[in-house]
């Protein structure tokens, strides 16, 4: 992983003033390339000492380092997309930003995907009996869309959008089920409480959430998705892209192992959807 990508996946675990200098790094890159420690922390409105604790922190030995990995990245042309809408943007930058976010979450995703990971979530889902769906919100919008395709090809899945009848359908899950739980925070109330009660009960849990959640520790298994909401972004596009992409990944991946089986059932289903078309 690139240094402002590192820098923007270590943000949550800094301190109040080592924010200051992150989000001065993050903003003028190229910036920093010409000046000193002293200035950035004067800019940055902390000491010179607090940049080089910073410069520590998140793993360099001295500030030329981070110069040279600032440098080294803004030369690949794959520098972090600042998505905060201003007053005066056009429709044009607005949609340069939203580009911007697609290209750059999608990466950061497939960057940290650990394919192990996956690769066993797909082997338990696959030999599940039923999948049980955990999500509110944004991530319930995911959950939704995924208990449809997987229905849509044959596999019996529970989701419901109301969150006391979903955690209804999931007591009554057994060993031989899984639950995949969906929360970009890892602490949304409903999520962590389905998780909990499968985790205690011996049902496997595949979660989608960020590194070191609430969430995470309850699953058996984590799909990581990129801690990509620093400042107020452009209605939380990042995360909801991200969480997406390993979401439509779990899909396809499934796809794959039932090639023959789910292409039957959905045109199945598609034979009986047609006939709401018929006059």
């Amino acid at each position: 992983m690139m240094i402002l990508d590192e820098i923007e996946q270590q943000y949550k675990h800094l301190s109040k003033q080592q924010r200051l200098i992150a989000d001065y790094l993050l903003t003028y890159p190229k910036d920093v390339l010409s000046q000193t420690s002293k200035e950035i922390g004067e800019r940055s409105g902390v000491s010179a000492a607090t940049v080089v604790r910073f410069v520590q922190q998140i793993g360099l030995d001295n500030f030329s380092e981070l110069k040279i990995a600032i440098a080294t990245q803004l030369s690949s042309g794959k520098t972090v997309v600042d998505t905060v809408i201003e007053k005066n943007d056009t429709p044009k930058i607005l949609s340069e930003k939203l580009a911007g976010v697609y290209e750059s979450t999608v990466q950061k995703s497939y960057s940290m995907l650990n394919i192990d990971n996956l690769t066993k979530s797909l082997t338990l889902i696959n030999k599940a009996k039923r999948v049980y769906l955990l999500g509110i919100g944004t991530s319930g919008l995911i959950a939704y869309d995924l208990y449809h395709k997987f229905n849509r090809y044959g596999i019996k899945t529970f989701y419901e959008t109301d969150a006391h009848m979903n955690l209804e359908f999931l007591a009554n899950a057994t060993e031989q089920d899984i639950v995949i739980a969906i929360s970009y925070s890892g602490k949304t109330k409903e999520v962590l409480i389905g998780a909990e009660f499968a985790h205690n009960n011996g049902i496997p849990v595949v979660s989608i959430t960020r590194e070191d959640t609430a969430l995470s520790l309850l699953s058996d298994i984590c799909l990581f998705v990129p801690d990509n909401e620093r400042i107020v972004r452009v209605a939380a596009v990042a995360s909801k892209l991200s969480t997406m992409f390993i979401a439509d990944l779990v899909f396809m991946g499934i796809m794959q192992l039932r090639f023959g089986e789910m292409s039957d059932a959905a045109l199945q289903t598609n034979r009986i959807i047609t006939k709401l078309e018929e006059d």
